[in-house]
């Protein structure tokens, strides 16, 4: 019995792939027709192509490219298991990063869901805080009005490198002592958070992972300004000394961006110190 062939649009409904696709893959050398009409230029297929076409989807799918497809239609079978299992450890590794970026957007949620829940500004509060990975680095005298400066730079570019971009945080550490007035402050420590669980591997002798403690902390928040920073300072540490509160570590201060317009910058600012329970 003669062999049915199938017209190119035939072929498109049985394989749900469009004519344009079976165009382009008889273009590129892909999937070719069995028969082509000298006079008319019709494309004929045979049953036994549809199983090949089946082929090339099911690579398609798991995002293998054309290019490759092409090769692994030479291949033997034992050859084609080798293929697949090469496959199966991309699609693993695609899975991980995915894993990891979606840590990145849930922590991303929390800060922002955290920000809409924020206390009355320039008020103290007792919270508790999960602990926060973070790399850090000596801060090299910068002050509190070094903000943005250019020494944050090496931590993100290590963060991104190693998680992405959705981490907009500048983080720095004061030593817990009296202060009179803002010029006496100078930071120890700058550091940004980590996201996600993954572990930092590009680290330098000058940075380090380290982390901020879970507990029991004193918080104020305020929109950062230079005029105010030393006042919301003071306030958080008079607080902490006249409700006799026993002090653990040193003064934290997170900078937010409180909105991303160009023109409207500004930041909220998080001071905390942890206290004993």
């Amino acid at each position: 019995m003669e062999e049915a062939l199938y017209t190119i649009g035939e072929v498109a409904k049985l394989a749900n792939v469009s004519i344009q696709t079976l165009r382009y893959y008889d273009q590129i050398g892909l999937f070719k027709p069995a028969y082509v009409d000298p006079e008319t230029n019709y494309r004929y297929y045979k049953d036994l192509q549809l199983y090949h076409l089946d082929l090339i989807k099911s690579l398609k799918y798991i995002g293998t490219s054309l290019e490759d497809i092409k090769k692994v239609q030479q291949l033997t079978r034992e050859d084609l298991l080798l293929f697949m299992n090469e496959q199966e450890k991309i699609i693993e590794g695609k899975l991980i990063r995915l894993r990891e970026i979606q840590q990145n957007v849930v922590h991303a949620k929390r800060r922002i869901q955290k920000q809409l829940n924020y206390p009355v500004f320039g008020e103290v509060v007792i919270r508790d805080e999960d602990e926060m990975r973070i790399i850090q680095a000596a801060a090299n005298n910068l002050t509190p009005l070094d903000l943005l400066n250019a020494s944050y730079s090496k931590l993100k570019r290590i963060v991104e490198e190693e998680e992405g971009v959705i981490n907009n945080s500048y983080v720095a550490i004061i030593t817990n002592q009296p202060y009179s007035y803002i010029e006496e402050i100078t930071y120890t420590k700058i550091f940004t958070p980590i996201l996600t669980d993954k572990r930092i591997s590009t680290i330098s002798t000058e940075i380090e992972v380290s982390k901020i403690p879970e507990g029991r902390y004193a918080c104020i928040y305020y929109i950062f300004s230079p005029e105010v920073y030393f006042s919301n300072l003071k306030k958080l540490m008079d607080y902490v000394s006249n409700h006799h509160l026993q002090v653990t570590g040193d003064i934290y201060e997170l900078f937010t961006s409180s909105n991303y317009s160009p023109s409207e910058q500004e930041y909220i600012v998080e001071m905390k110190i942890q206290i004993a329970d």
